[in-house]
């Protein structure tokens, strides 16, 4: 039950994440302010650098960076450089090149998120002075010193462009392992029934994806709009380890343990407090970061006990060779992102982690395909077995087993419950007379009449060598008696058509479920009966 709830919860999170994220699209926003346009690669390296008290700036400071003529290249038409974070000022001179902070329009956050800035130089500003003005956002952002470059635009793009690549390349395979995953259990899911755990995987991995394709630099490079992307990251980042305990949790024996709840509660409850803080301006979801990288962090003091018990439990065999190659493999590379992320105050990033997470995407992902095929395989054997179980061979239709199934099960409800009988007159004289493959033929034919008529609106059964059963919920009398002369004209047609030495009868009766009458089912079976009688009866003096 706890299980089933936390599906739940993590659903509405789920939910509330990518509203959260329209909501920002269509109500954030920086001011964007640039002076010059112009097309057009050395990284400055000697700069002046101060820091100086501003009481207007978030944390009461300004960082001050001045680059001398001399430092960029006579061709340059570009001045680029990465902000965390930062509000952002770039004096040419002593005019305002470019200026980068939160609109404040914007009813969520105070950050202009990661930017790469660019200002643009023109002829007239050769020779001039560079000067770089940022004000922090967060205390913990104090004292980051930018990588500048000078140059060709084009060129210094190329070069952000290049450094991404490795980043984006990883990302797109995750999200691409993640969606086959994902499409091939909703595909499979419906036609077999085996464990949905290879949806999480790929739910999972479609986060993951998504997580660092949005913290590689290039896409506020590309969109300018590092406030968004940010947020992406954030969020991600947040919906991902309930998908990764679930699944991970499904692993081992000991999949109903309290401890993988309670490892998705908390999470749950950092997202609902970092949602809470950051809509309420208390806090932004930079700030409360710390909450979501603890409860990652758990995961680690989870797993690897609860691995030491499956040892204990199971044995040390080749899948749990596996999974604690992919999952140490996947924590290492977590907890290096994570330490480098803290080190540089998200200036360096690294791979380190995407590669550990495609490693056990890969791999584990592969046991989730061969456990899905096995299961696939068993399930289409026993839906063959069940077909044959429950299903008239001859005809097709629905046998005496899945009759008294139907009609003796727990759920089943007699009220408002029509049900036919049909017998076929003299199949016994058609067999002993014409032989027993005519017989066959009376049987099957008269078996598909009553499908055409009854199927699209009920069950229909051979309950006995000659005997048929139908029934319907939610039909009049009037419309039984209308299905009953449709049948018995597709009969006659029948017997027009095909001139066989035999002639088709069906009998047929009908009666409704009714209390007042009928103790249970079989009750209303026996009036159908009575009345299928008094039909076969009236058939046979040619009435």
């Amino acid at each position: 039950m706890i299980k089933k709830w936390i599906s739940i919860v993590y659903e509405i999170c789920f939910c509330s994440a990518v509203i959260f994220f329209i909501y920002l699209l269509s109500f954030s926003g920086n001011d964007l302010y640039v002076a010059r346009r112009a097309e057009g690669y050395i990284k400055l390296t000697n700069h002046s650098f101060q820091v100086q008290e501003d009481a207007s700036a978030p944390v009461g400071i300004r960082e001050v960076y001045e680059i001398h003529p001399s430092e960029i290249p006579a061709d340059s038409n570009a001045f680029v450089f990465h902000s965390v974070h930062q509000n952002v000022e770039i004096y040419i001179g002593d005019k305002l090149a470019l200026r980068m902070n939160r609109s404040p329009n914007s009813s969520i956050g105070r950050s202009p998120g990661n930017c790469w800035n660019t200002a643009l130089i023109t002829e007239s500003d050769q020779g001039k002075m560079i000067r770089v003005e940022i004000q922090p956002i967060y205390k913990s952002n104090i004292g980051l010193t930018p990588e500048f470059y000078a140059g060709a635009r084009y060129s210094i793009y190329m070069e952000i462009l290049k450094k991404d690549f490795m980043t984006v390349l990883l990302s797109a395979v995750a999200i691409v392992l993640g969606l086959g995953f994902m499409i091939f259990t909703l595909y499979s899911g419906h036609r077999f029934a085996f464990d949905s755990s290879l949806f999480l995987m790929g739910q999972f991995a479609v986060l993951i994806g998504v997580w660092k394709l949005a913290d590689a630099g290039v896409w506020s490079l590309l969109t300018g709009r590092g406030d968004i992307i940010s947020y992406i990251v954030f969020l991600t980042l947040l919906l991902l380890v309930v998908p990764f305990t679930q699944y991970i949790r499904e692993l081992f024996t000991s999949k109903d343990h309290w401890i993988w709840n309670a490892a998705c509660i908390i999470s749950l409850c950092v997202f609902l407090i970092t949602m809470g803080a950051q809509i309420t301006g208390i806090a932004d979801m930079r700030e409360t970061l710390w909450m979501n990288h603890l409860s990652m962090l758990l995961m680690i003091f989870i797993i690897f006990p609860m691995l030491y018990q499956q040892v204990r439990t199971e044995g040390w065999n080749s899948r749990l060779k596996a999974m604690v190659i992919c999952m140490g493999a996947c924590l290492i590379g977590l907890g290096a992102d994570v330490a480098i992320y803290y080190i540089s105050g998200n200036f360096a990033s690294t791979n380190l982690g995407m590669i550990g997470f495609l490693v056990y995407i890969t791999v584990l992902g592969v046991m989730s395909l061969k456990d899905a095929r096995r299961l696939m395989t068993i399930g289409m054997q026993a839906k063959h077995l069940e077909q044959m179980a429950y299903h008239d061979q001859p005809t097709g239709l629905f046998n005496r087993a899945a009759y008294a199934d139907d009609t003796q099960g727990e759920g089943f409800d007699p009220k408002g419950i029509v049900i036919f009988m049909f017998d076929l007159n003299n199949l016994k004289y058609c067999n002993d007379t014409f032989g027993h493959e005519k017989g066959d033929l009376y049987i099957t034919s008269c078996a598909q009449m009553i499908q055409q008529v009854f199927g699209a609106f009920g069950r229909c059964y051979r309950v006995g060598g000659d005997e048929f059963c139908v029934l319907l919920k939610h039909k009049t009398l009037q419309d039984c008696e209308a299905m009953v002369l449709h049948l018995k004209k597709l009969t006659d047609e029948w017997n027009y058509n095909h001139q066989e030495q035999f002639t088709a009868q069906i009998a047929a009766g009908y009666a409704m479920y009714d209390k007042s009458q009928d103790y249970n089912i079989s009750d209303t079976r026996r009036r159908a009966d009575k009345m299928m009688y008094k039909d076969k009866y009236l058939m046979k003096q040619g009435a």
